[in-house]
């Protein structure tokens, strides 16, 4: 290695890697890779971290392959003078960044932020960079939020610096927080001093304004007094009180909508074709459809949309912004090109901010245009579910009062986990959300799916919980009975009450109501292997998680259920391999290795079965595991005892 050498990694922004200030071409995931090993503790994630964020086979050795071929790339790039990016062993990448910066890196340490590296507060994270997997995708964004909130602490601390107050630095600074959260009072004052210490009222009036509407579009709510006084002290406000606003101020606690607010606009159809713009109007119905299956967030109607496009084009009518009507997310779909090469370009927004969150590009078939956009309509349909819901879970609750939404997503989040405690604090979330909200259905649904997920958890074999969670099924389904996850729970319920023709049922129902939801065809998937129907089990199962490819810990549980009941042990074990580490997946993880002659890993995982459940006896199984075949419970129980378990 050459002594002088310099490497510079840059991840914020467009990602590039420049040896000695020439760009040197990468892979995106590399720079995924980077960014990834760069936020880890001490620098350093294991591998199959890695592989399963960068690479969605379902097959371990394909995606450790994988990982090894992109390393040689990363090594074959940058040559063998130039420092070693990443030192490695056989469980994990550590980051060696004492030869060479890494921009991430020094936007992550404490502040303030030396002068030379104040552009570090622009740049997206990876942006541009698609990601792999949605375990990827989930990652990017809490990284870009974790990104966001330390530009947001360095800006502050810069703010508070005397210095720099009056200094033509200010407005950037203060510019670039309000960028980063709209509604920033303590950068809108900061404005206001500076501006009106350079005599230009209408700049500080302008950052008063855009303020005190931000914060009645986000959170219905006035400027605070010290923002209103500073207003008047500097003589922003003609008269005191003007700024007040009563219907805000007197708004009751709690009623806030208990979900977001989403309007799909009119394409905007820059082709000058009549087929296309009458098919542009076609996918605005289609969308509007599609989304309306789903029960977390409320679609506005489309004849609204098609009257916000005809009051705009119409200079007599008020010209009303979406904030105004209050729309919390906008859908805007742009269809461009000429002659064959036409696509559409999607994107949704947060109406308060302007703040895109996702966007796709597609190619539309001019030959079979109906179809394309059947296809457009789904994938946008797929799509913005997720979106929306990483987005309200990334906001924190102490913000604001919350809504039951918002309560309902943090539930839905613990909800992830089968281990007792992340399932009562899920519980405790889906019944605050329930006392904001009585008539919000998924929160209903989702205290049926703790209580029913904690019977099994535990083993249980009196009804009581399940009854309980019956109950709440029931009360969600009365309150929308178009909701797909109403009817998957009452399927749940009905399958561990050993009805099995009534369970399917359900679980079908749920299907026609959700077909793309990932969480209904598992769920499906196991009440058909508990009926004896293996092989669509299987294929729901392995549809469930092509949809949702790192998913809860129960999909595991009950892919690999499936795989055992097959008798192919092996699979079964590969496949709970992600959740071992899981209490509840020990009974399931003892009895495969059992069946497939590892005595060894056999008796580990019982003794974590005795350690966890010590009143749990193999016979058990024939009360609690709803199986239509006798045989496939003695099956379970006879690989149980096997490895040792009374």
């Amino acid at each position: 290695m050459l002594e002088n050498t310099m490497l510079q990694i840059r991840l914020l922004g467009r990602p590039s890697l420049e040896l000695d200030g020439v760009s040197i071409a990468l892979p995106e995931k590399a720079y995924f890779l980077f960014a990834v090993v760069a936020m880890a503790p001490r620098l350093t994630v294991d591998r199959e971290t890695i592989r399963r964020l960068l690479w969605p086979s379902h097959d371990p050795e394909k995606r450790a392959n994988s990982l090894r071929q992109l390393l040689a790339r990363i090594a074959k790039a940058v040559g063998p003078d130039a420092p070693a990016i990443l030192l490695t062993d056989e469980e994990t990448l550590r980051l060696d960044c004492d030869r060479f910066t890494v921009d991430l890196l020094a936007l992550m340490e404490a502040g303030p932020l030396a002068e030379n590296n104040w552009d570090l507060v622009h740049g997206e994270l990876l942006e541009a960079v698609e990601a792999p997997t949605g375990g990827a995708e989930d990652w990017l964004l809490d990284a870009r939020r974790k990104v966001g909130d330390w530009r947001l602490s360095h800006i502050e601390s810069l703010l508070a610096i005397s210095s720099h107050q009056q200094s033509s630095s200010l407005p950037l600074l203060a510019n670039r927080l309000i960028e980063l959260d709209a509604s920033h009072e303590g950068a809108a004052r900061a404005l206001m001093k500076y501006h009106v210490g350079h005599g230009d009222f209408a700049a500080a009036r302008q950052a008063y304004s855009r303020c005190r509407d931000q914060l009645r579009a986000d959170y219905g709510t006035p400027p605070t007094p010290e923002t209103v006084g500073l207003a008047h002290e500097l003589g922003i406000l003609s008269r005191p009180g003007s700024d007040r606003t009563p219907e805000a101020e007197e708004r009751p606690r709690g009623v806030m909508p208990a979900q977001p607010r989403v309007v799909i606009l009119p394409p905007e159809t820059i082709v000058q074709d009549a087929l296309v713009q009458r098919l542009g109007r076609a996918l605005l119905e289609d969308v509007t459809i599609g989304l309306s299956h789903q029960r977390v967030f409320k679609i506005i109607a489309a004849h609204t949309s098609f009257e916000l496009l005809n009051r705009s084009s119409d200079p007599n009518q008020r010209q009303s912004a979406l904030s105004d009507l209050q729309f919390d997310y906008s859908v805007f779909v742009t269809i461009q090109g000429e002659g064959d090469e036409i696509f559409a370009t999607c994107r949704l927004t947060r109406v308060g901010t302007g703040e895109v969150l996702w966007a796709i590009n597609l190619p539309l078939d001019v030959q079979q245009m109906r179809a394309s956009f059947s296809q457009l309509a789904r994938r946008i349909s797929m799509s913005l579910t997720d979106v929306i819901e990483r987005h309200e879970i990334a906001r924190s609750l102490d913000d604001v009062d919350p809504s039951a939404y918002r309560l309902y997503l943090e539930g839905k989040r613990y909800l992830s986990g089968t281990d007792l405690p992340h399932l009562r604090q899920a519980r405790k979330w889906f019944k605050s959300a329930v006392k904001r909200c009585d008539s919000f259905s998924p929160a209903h649904a989702g205290i049926s799916r703790s209580l029913g997920m904690e019977w099994l958890v535990r083993g249980m074999k009196d009804n009581e919980l399940l009854d309980v969670a019956n109950q709440s099924a029931r009360a969600s389904r009365d309150l929308d009975p178009g909701s797909g996850r109403a009817f998957r729970e009452l399927g749940f319920i009905s399958l561990y009450r050993r009805r099995f023709d009534e369970s399917l049922d359900l679980f079908q129902e749920a299907q026609n109501l959700n077909p793309s939801d990932a969480d209904v065809l598992i769920d499906y998937s196991d009440a058909l292997s508990h009926a004896g129907d293996l092989d669509k089990a299987l294929d729901l199962g392995l549809a469930a998680f092509k949809l949702n490819p790192l998913p809860p810990d129960y999909y595991y549980w009950i892919l690999g259920s499936t795989y055992y009941v097959r008798q192919e042990y092996s699979k079964a074990i590969d496949t709970i391999d992600p959740v071992r580490t899981k209490h509840a997946t020990a009974r399931l993880l003892a009895a495969s290795h059992a069946m497939a002659g590892d005595m060894p890993a056999a008796r580990k995982y019982a003794a974590i079965v005795r350690e966890n459940f010590p009143d749990f006896r193999s016979e058990d199984i024939r009360y609690f595991v709803p199986d239509r075949d006798p045989a496939h419970a003695e099956l379970l129980i006879h690989g149980l005892r096997l490895a040792g378990l009374p």
